[in-house]
């Protein structure tokens, strides 16, 4: 392999050792990385700079101008750097299979936000139902407040029913955030509920419409918050799995025939508990030798 792809390579590598690690890596830890290439501390410059402009947190390196060139990253410069033969520090223009990467996630979320826009059956039919729903004018939504407040159970039904069409008004302006119009109309009805719920104590409030709106708010953010953290875990578990198979080939090739769960450990940085654990949650698994040295 020549040198430019090597390089290429290996800075693929790095990136892939960042992502398992939290997108954290030391500066030290980069330069073992890349230890065989014999690169220069201002190469090393560009490829912290690099780094730091993909996200990547870089203990111990302080960001310089370099940074700032790779920050900004002018499309002219890029252009301008293509028509000529870089050197490998000047090479480092953001990754084209990051950027690939990028772009196929964020076509994944557009697919799956366009799929959340698609009313469900039962999401036509509840809609249907709330439009035979006599709509409240202020004098009645004023009893209704005073009667709930009052603790009077025989208004709780009707002061629910005219608050439902809100809660799918404030619904909407959650949509394409990762959950579907059905579930947020779902948990902001039950926060709805549990507003309700409270009017009917002693709570002292200044404004009971901005408190119910406030308690659908939330609800419908915590499911957002809930199911982000849920794909963000996935994201990052196969991000692991496909990292930890690539080093079990590259190990492979190194070692002439497969490595086993000590080596590959040794491999990547990580324990052999982590290691075992992410196989184990790889459906194909990774090809390992039974021999423990």
């Amino acid at each position: 392999m020549e040198g430019k792809d090597k390089f290429q390579e290996m800075l693929k590598d790095v990136l892939e050792v960042a992502r398992v690690q939290g997108n954290e890596l030391g500066m030290n830890e980069i330069k073992e990385l890349f230890g065989d290439m014999g690169l220069s501390e201002e190469q090393y410059e560009h490829i912290f700079a690099y780094l730091a402009a993909a996200h990547i947190t870089v203990k111990g390196y302080v960001k310089t101008k370099v940074f700032e060139e790779y920050k900004e990253a002018p499309r002219e410069k890029e252009e301008e750097d293509q028509s000529q033969e870089p050197a490998a520090e000047e090479e480092l223009q953001p990754a084209d299979d990051v950027a690939l990467q990028e772009e196929e996630r964020k076509e994944q979320l557009r697919e799956k936000n366009s799929a959340q826009n698609v009313d469900s059956q039962y999401l036509k039919m509840y809609l249907k139902d709330l439009e035979a729903v006599k709509e409240a004018d202020e004098a009645e939504l004023t009893l209704l407040f005073q009667a709930v407040r009052e603790k009077k159970d025989s208004v709780k039904e009707r002061f629910i029913e005219v608050h439902l069409p809100k809660v799918i008004e404030i619904a909407k302006l959650y949509q394409n955030r990762g959950v579907t119009l059905e579930d947020l109309i779902q948990e902001g009805n039950i926060g709805l509920l549990c507003a309700v719920e409270t009017l009917y104590t002693d709570t002292v409030l200044e404004n009971e419409t901005e408190f119910i709106e406030g308690y659908v708010r939330n609800s419908m953010e915590q499911i957002i918050y809930e199911n982000g953290e849920s794909s963000s875990f996935e994201q990052e578990i196969i991000d692991k799995i496909s990292y930890i198979r690539k080093a079990s080939e590259n190990l492979k090739e190194e070692l002439g025939r497969e490595g086993n769960i000590h080596e590959l450990a040794r491999y990547v940085k990580i324990s052999e508990e982590e290691l075992i654990d992410i196989i184990n949650m790889s459906v194909d698994g990774v090809k390992l030798s039974k021999k423990h040295d």
